[in-house]
Protein backbone atom coordinates (compact mmCIF):
# COMPACT_ATOMS: atom_id res chain seq x y z
CA UNK A 1 0.00 0.00 0.00
CA UNK A 2 1.47 3.81 -0.62
CA UNK A 3 1.75 6.32 1.57
CA UNK A 4 2.21 9.74 1.49
CA UNK A 5 2.99 12.76 3.82
CA UNK A 6 2.61 16.01 2.00
CA UNK A 7 5.69 18.08 3.54
CA UNK A 8 6.18 21.91 3.00
CA UNK A 9 5.82 21.93 -1.04
CA UNK A 10 7.26 18.58 -1.09
CA UNK A 11 4.78 15.72 -1.58
CA UNK A 12 6.65 12.28 -0.54
CA UNK A 13 5.68 8.22 -2.10
CA UNK A 14 6.04 5.82 0.77
CA UNK A 15 6.18 1.96 -0.88
CA UNK A 16 7.09 -0.43 -3.36
CA UNK A 17 6.77 -0.78 -6.73
CA UNK A 18 5.84 3.36 -7.35
CA UNK A 19 7.01 3.50 -11.38
CA UNK A 20 3.33 4.27 -12.15
CA UNK A 21 3.51 7.41 -9.51
CA UNK A 22 6.51 8.82 -10.69
CA UNK A 23 5.90 8.13 -14.39
CA UNK A 24 2.27 9.72 -13.51
CA UNK A 25 3.90 13.26 -11.96
CA UNK A 26 6.38 13.57 -14.65
CA UNK A 27 3.69 13.08 -17.47
CA UNK A 28 1.43 15.37 -15.50
CA UNK A 29 4.07 18.04 -14.87
CA UNK A 30 6.91 17.82 -16.96
CA UNK A 31 5.42 16.22 -20.30
CA UNK A 32 7.94 17.23 -22.96
CA UNK A 33 10.41 18.59 -20.81
CA UNK A 34 14.52 17.84 -20.45
CA UNK A 35 14.73 14.82 -17.69
CA UNK A 36 18.46 14.64 -16.20
CA UNK A 37 19.21 11.39 -13.83
CA UNK A 38 22.05 12.45 -11.27
CA UNK A 39 23.59 8.88 -10.02
CA UNK A 40 26.67 7.00 -9.03
CA UNK A 41 28.56 4.22 -10.26
CA UNK A 42 26.76 1.84 -7.86
CA UNK A 43 23.45 3.01 -8.27
CA UNK A 44 24.04 2.79 -11.75
CA UNK A 45 24.82 -0.20 -12.40
CA UNK A 46 22.08 -2.17 -10.38
CA UNK A 47 19.41 -0.09 -11.03
CA UNK A 48 19.02 2.57 -13.43
CA UNK A 49 18.51 0.51 -16.44
CA UNK A 50 15.12 -0.76 -14.50
CA UNK A 51 14.09 2.73 -13.57
CA UNK A 52 14.20 3.47 -17.01
CA UNK A 53 12.34 1.01 -18.74
CA UNK A 54 9.37 0.79 -16.01
CA UNK A 55 9.23 4.35 -16.25
CA UNK A 56 7.66 5.50 -19.94
CA UNK A 57 8.34 8.98 -19.37
CA UNK A 58 12.22 8.35 -18.63
CA UNK A 59 12.82 7.27 -22.14
CA UNK A 60 15.70 9.62 -23.44
CA UNK A 61 16.88 11.08 -19.89
CA UNK A 62 20.24 11.86 -19.53
CA UNK A 63 22.47 10.57 -17.31
CA UNK A 64 24.94 11.76 -15.15
CA UNK A 65 26.71 9.42 -13.32
CA UNK A 66 29.57 10.26 -10.32
CA UNK A 67 31.87 7.99 -8.55
CA UNK A 68 30.52 6.48 -5.40
CA UNK A 69 31.38 7.88 -1.85
CA UNK A 70 31.68 10.98 0.35
CA UNK A 71 34.76 12.01 -1.13
CA UNK A 72 33.55 13.02 -3.98
CA UNK A 73 30.44 15.28 -3.00
CA UNK A 74 32.96 18.44 -3.24
CA UNK A 75 32.07 21.75 -5.11
CA UNK A 76 34.75 21.07 -7.88
CA UNK A 77 32.26 17.47 -8.72
CA UNK A 78 29.29 20.20 -9.13
CA UNK A 79 31.39 22.30 -11.36
CA UNK A 80 31.65 19.56 -13.96
CA UNK A 81 27.46 18.51 -13.52
CA UNK A 82 27.07 22.57 -13.87
CA UNK A 83 29.01 22.85 -16.99
CA UNK A 84 27.62 19.41 -18.28
CA UNK A 85 23.71 20.83 -17.61
CA UNK A 86 25.02 23.94 -20.21
CA UNK A 87 25.64 21.97 -22.39
CA UNK A 88 22.76 19.79 -22.82
CA UNK A 89 21.14 23.43 -22.43
CA UNK A 90 18.88 22.39 -19.78
CA UNK A 91 16.28 25.58 -18.57
CA UNK A 92 14.09 26.02 -15.56
CA UNK A 93 11.32 24.02 -16.78
CA UNK A 94 13.30 20.93 -16.48
CA UNK A 95 13.69 18.91 -13.95
CA UNK A 96 16.70 16.48 -12.27
CA UNK A 97 16.38 13.20 -10.42
CA UNK A 98 18.70 13.02 -7.86
CA UNK A 99 18.63 8.61 -7.58
CA UNK A 100 21.48 7.72 -5.01
CA UNK A 101 22.12 7.91 -1.51
CA UNK A 102 22.60 10.75 0.65
CA UNK A 103 25.60 12.34 -1.38
CA UNK A 104 23.55 11.91 -4.44
CA UNK A 105 20.79 13.58 -3.08
CA UNK A 106 22.48 16.19 -0.80
CA UNK A 107 24.77 16.79 -4.13
CA UNK A 108 22.14 16.91 -6.73
CA UNK A 109 19.71 19.02 -4.71
CA UNK A 110 22.53 21.50 -4.30
CA UNK A 111 23.06 21.26 -8.08
CA UNK A 112 19.65 21.63 -9.31
CA UNK A 113 19.04 24.89 -6.77
CA UNK A 114 21.36 26.84 -7.67
CA UNK A 115 21.35 25.88 -11.54
CA UNK A 116 20.17 28.97 -13.55
CA UNK A 117 18.85 29.97 -9.53
CA UNK A 118 17.13 27.03 -9.44
CA UNK A 119 15.40 24.45 -11.41
CA UNK A 120 13.07 21.35 -10.27
CA UNK A 121 14.26 18.01 -8.65
CA UNK A 122 12.95 15.24 -7.74
CA UNK A 123 14.42 12.50 -4.75
CA UNK A 124 14.33 8.86 -5.47
CA UNK A 125 16.84 7.56 -2.08
CA UNK A 126 18.31 4.04 -2.70
CA UNK A 127 20.16 3.36 0.43
CA UNK A 128 18.15 3.34 4.19
CA UNK A 129 20.02 6.77 5.28
CA UNK A 130 18.89 8.67 2.36
CA UNK A 131 15.18 7.52 2.56
CA UNK A 132 15.01 8.31 6.39
CA UNK A 133 17.22 11.36 6.80
CA UNK A 134 19.20 13.02 3.77
CA UNK A 135 16.20 13.15 0.78
CA UNK A 136 14.01 14.72 3.43
CA UNK A 137 13.91 18.42 4.66
CA UNK A 138 15.28 20.57 2.59
CA UNK A 139 18.45 20.40 3.46
CA UNK A 140 21.27 20.63 0.00
CA UNK A 141 25.21 20.95 0.00
CA UNK A 142 28.41 19.71 -0.17
CA UNK A 143 31.62 18.85 1.71
CA UNK A 144 34.74 21.81 2.35
CA UNK A 145 37.45 19.50 3.22
CA UNK A 146 37.15 17.77 6.10
CA UNK A 147 33.36 19.97 7.06
CA UNK A 148 30.34 18.04 6.40
CA UNK A 149 27.89 19.83 4.34
CA UNK A 150 29.54 23.21 4.97
CA UNK A 151 28.45 24.51 1.35
CA UNK A 152 24.75 24.50 0.60
CA UNK A 153 21.17 25.92 0.40
CA UNK A 154 17.69 24.89 2.18
CA UNK A 155 15.68 23.47 -1.30
CA UNK A 156 13.26 21.40 -1.07
CA UNK A 157 12.79 18.32 -4.14
CA UNK A 158 9.11 18.85 -5.57
CA UNK A 159 8.74 14.94 -4.81
CA UNK A 160 10.11 12.57 -2.99
CA UNK A 161 10.28 8.59 -3.77
CA UNK A 162 11.04 6.40 -0.92
CA UNK A 163 10.89 2.76 -2.85
CA UNK A 164 11.85 -0.01 -0.05
CA UNK A 165 12.85 -2.47 -3.22
CA UNK A 166 15.96 -0.21 -3.42
CA UNK A 167 16.76 -1.82 0.07
CA UNK A 168 17.42 -5.12 -0.71
CA UNK A 169 20.87 -4.66 -2.47
CA UNK A 170 21.95 -2.71 0.01
CA UNK A 171 25.09 -4.54 2.13
CA UNK A 172 24.73 -4.79 6.06
CA UNK A 173 26.60 -2.10 6.96
CA UNK A 174 24.54 0.58 4.84
CA UNK A 175 21.28 -0.29 6.66
CA UNK A 176 22.82 -0.34 10.17
CA UNK A 177 24.18 3.25 8.93
CA UNK A 178 20.67 3.62 8.87
CA UNK A 179 19.35 2.52 11.35
CA UNK A 180 21.46 5.02 13.67
CA UNK A 181 19.17 7.50 12.09
CA UNK A 182 15.86 6.10 12.85
CA UNK A 183 17.43 5.62 16.21
CA UNK A 184 17.96 9.55 16.79
CA UNK A 185 14.16 10.10 15.95
CA UNK A 186 12.94 8.08 18.53
CA UNK A 187 15.32 9.40 21.05
CA UNK A 188 14.65 13.29 20.45
CA UNK A 189 10.96 13.01 19.92
CA UNK A 190 9.20 9.50 20.56
CA UNK A 191 10.24 6.73 23.23
CA UNK A 192 7.41 4.44 21.04
CA UNK A 193 9.50 4.65 18.02
CA UNK A 194 12.87 3.65 19.86
CA UNK A 195 11.65 1.23 21.80
CA UNK A 196 10.09 -0.43 18.51
CA UNK A 197 13.23 -0.38 16.78
CA UNK A 198 15.15 -1.39 19.34
CA UNK A 199 13.00 -4.70 19.94
CA UNK A 200 14.31 -5.82 16.31
CA UNK A 201 16.04 -8.91 16.39
CA UNK A 202 17.92 -8.99 13.26
CA UNK A 203 18.14 -5.92 10.60
CA UNK A 204 16.24 -7.20 7.82
CA UNK A 205 14.66 -4.88 4.98
CA UNK A 206 11.21 -6.17 5.83
CA UNK A 207 11.83 -5.04 9.33
CA UNK A 208 12.80 -1.95 9.27
CA UNK A 209 10.29 -0.74 6.38
CA UNK A 210 7.76 -1.25 8.66
CA UNK A 211 9.06 1.97 10.58
CA UNK A 212 10.65 3.68 7.75
CA UNK A 213 7.48 5.72 7.77
CA UNK A 214 7.09 6.67 10.83
CA UNK A 215 10.98 8.04 10.61
CA UNK A 216 10.39 10.19 8.01
CA UNK A 217 6.98 11.26 9.53
CA UNK A 218 8.75 12.48 13.00
CA UNK A 219 11.24 14.86 10.85
CA UNK A 220 8.70 15.86 8.74
CA UNK A 221 6.72 17.27 11.86
CA UNK A 222 10.11 18.51 13.34
CA UNK A 223 11.05 20.26 10.05
CA UNK A 224 7.68 22.11 9.14
CA UNK A 225 8.22 23.66 12.60
CA UNK A 226 10.76 25.25 11.68
CA UNK A 227 12.02 24.75 8.27
CA UNK A 228 15.27 26.97 8.17
CA UNK A 229 17.17 26.00 11.55
CA UNK A 230 16.34 28.43 13.70
CA UNK A 231 14.64 26.97 16.79
CA UNK A 232 13.12 23.07 17.14
CA UNK A 233 14.95 21.63 13.79
CA UNK A 234 18.21 21.84 15.80
CA UNK A 235 16.59 18.75 17.59
CA UNK A 236 17.72 16.87 14.31
CA UNK A 237 21.43 17.37 14.81
CA UNK A 238 21.63 15.27 18.41
CA UNK A 239 24.64 13.13 17.82
CA UNK A 240 25.90 15.00 14.84
CA UNK A 241 28.21 17.95 16.41
CA UNK A 242 30.58 14.98 17.16
CA UNK A 243 29.43 12.42 14.65
CA UNK A 244 30.49 15.09 12.22
CA UNK A 245 33.71 15.99 13.62
CA UNK A 246 34.68 12.11 13.68
CA UNK A 247 33.76 11.85 10.08
CA UNK A 248 35.69 14.62 8.86
CA UNK A 249 38.72 13.81 10.69
CA UNK A 250 38.69 10.43 8.83
CA UNK A 251 37.83 11.50 6.01
CA UNK A 252 40.82 13.93 6.04
CA UNK A 253 43.13 10.83 6.62
CA UNK A 254 41.57 8.62 3.83
CA UNK A 255 39.01 7.09 5.76
CA UNK A 256 35.55 6.77 5.86
CA UNK A 257 33.35 5.75 7.54
CA UNK A 258 29.24 4.94 6.49
CA UNK A 259 27.62 8.31 8.09
CA UNK A 260 25.42 6.45 10.46
CA UNK A 261 28.40 4.91 12.34
CA UNK A 262 29.79 8.78 13.38
CA UNK A 263 26.11 9.20 14.26
CA UNK A 264 26.00 6.29 16.21
CA UNK A 265 29.65 7.35 18.25
CA UNK A 266 28.41 11.51 18.07
CA UNK A 267 25.14 10.12 20.22
CA UNK A 268 27.18 8.31 22.58
CA UNK A 269 29.05 11.07 23.33
CA UNK A 270 26.51 13.64 23.45
CA UNK A 271 24.20 11.40 25.80
CA UNK A 272 27.07 10.85 28.09
CA UNK A 273 27.22 14.96 27.87
CA UNK A 274 23.47 14.91 28.76
CA UNK A 275 24.44 12.96 31.93
CA UNK A 276 27.47 15.37 33.07
CA UNK A 277 25.05 18.41 32.78
CA UNK A 278 22.16 17.02 35.09
CA UNK A 279 20.07 16.75 32.10
CA UNK A 280 19.86 12.96 31.27
CA UNK A 281 19.45 10.09 34.49
CA UNK A 282 22.18 7.50 34.54
CA UNK A 283 20.04 4.61 33.55
CA UNK A 284 18.74 6.05 30.26
CA UNK A 285 22.42 6.69 29.55
CA UNK A 286 23.04 3.46 30.35
CA UNK A 287 20.27 1.81 28.12
CA UNK A 288 21.47 4.04 25.18
CA UNK A 289 25.31 3.17 25.52
CA UNK A 290 24.18 -0.54 26.04
CA UNK A 291 22.33 -0.69 22.67
CA UNK A 292 25.04 1.59 20.66
CA UNK A 293 28.07 -0.59 21.84
CA UNK A 294 26.60 -3.62 20.92
CA UNK A 295 24.97 -2.53 17.53
CA UNK A 296 28.20 -0.64 16.28
CA UNK A 297 31.61 -0.85 16.11
CA UNK A 298 34.04 0.97 18.58
CA UNK A 299 35.10 4.20 16.92
CA UNK A 300 38.49 3.97 15.20
CA UNK A 301 39.89 7.27 16.59
CA UNK A 302 41.63 7.37 19.68
CA UNK A 303 41.91 10.11 22.40
CA UNK A 304 45.47 11.22 21.02
CA UNK A 305 42.84 13.33 18.18
CA UNK A 306 41.14 15.01 20.69
CA UNK A 307 42.30 18.38 19.62
CA UNK A 308 41.88 18.03 16.03
CA UNK A 309 38.19 17.18 16.61
CA UNK A 310 37.60 20.03 18.80
CA UNK A 311 38.63 22.06 15.53
CA UNK A 312 36.23 20.46 13.62
CA UNK A 313 33.67 21.15 16.06
CA UNK A 314 34.59 24.86 16.09
CA UNK A 315 33.86 25.17 12.37
CA UNK A 316 30.81 23.57 12.91
CA UNK A 317 28.14 25.37 10.94
CA UNK A 318 25.43 24.79 14.07
CA UNK A 319 27.94 26.71 15.95
CA UNK A 320 27.13 30.81 17.62
CA UNK A 321 30.49 32.50 17.89
CA UNK A 322 33.28 30.76 19.34
CA UNK A 323 30.89 28.19 20.97
CA UNK A 324 30.21 24.46 20.46
CA UNK A 325 26.39 24.46 20.40
CA UNK A 326 24.32 21.05 20.88
CA UNK A 327 21.69 19.21 20.97
CA UNK A 328 20.94 17.09 24.19
CA UNK A 329 18.60 15.07 26.05
CA UNK A 330 16.72 15.30 28.65
CA UNK A 331 14.62 11.94 28.36
CA UNK A 332 14.33 9.27 25.46
CA UNK A 333 12.20 10.71 23.79
CA UNK A 334 12.82 14.33 24.68
CA UNK A 335 15.68 16.63 24.31
CA UNK A 336 16.74 20.14 24.44
CA UNK A 337 18.04 22.27 21.66
CA UNK A 338 21.39 24.86 22.19
CA UNK A 339 23.44 23.80 25.10
CA UNK A 340 26.31 25.18 24.97
CA UNK A 341 28.64 22.83 26.77
CA UNK A 342 32.42 23.52 28.17
CA UNK A 343 35.42 21.84 26.37
CA UNK A 344 36.51 20.05 29.98
CA UNK A 345 33.34 18.62 29.62
CA UNK A 346 33.92 17.66 25.93
CA UNK A 347 37.15 16.24 26.50
CA UNK A 348 35.86 14.11 29.29
CA UNK A 349 33.03 12.87 27.15
CA UNK A 350 35.34 12.24 24.53
CA UNK A 351 37.92 10.53 26.49
CA UNK A 352 35.68 7.89 28.13
CA UNK A 353 33.91 6.83 24.34
CA UNK A 354 36.85 6.82 22.34
CA UNK A 355 40.14 4.27 22.37
CA UNK A 356 43.08 5.30 23.94
CA UNK A 357 46.07 6.45 21.92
Amino acid sequence: MTKTIQHQSSKIFFGNNLEDNLNEVLKTEYSGRKKIIITDDNVFDIWVENLITSVEELNGAEIIQFPAGEENKTIEMCYQVWETLTDYKIGRGDVILNFGGGVITDMGGFIASTYKRGIDFINIPTTLLSQVDASVGGKTGVDLGGFKNQIGVFALPTYVFIEYKYLNTLPQKQLVSGYAEMLKHGLIEDIRHWQNLIDIKVLTVECLSEYIYDSVNIKHHIVVSDPTEKGKRKALNFGHTIGHAIEGFLLTNDQTVPHGYAVAWGVLVESKMSVKLNLLNENDYQNIKKFISSTYPKCPVDSSHINELLDLMLNDKKNNGSQINFTLLDEIGSCIVNQEVDENCIIECLKEILTSA
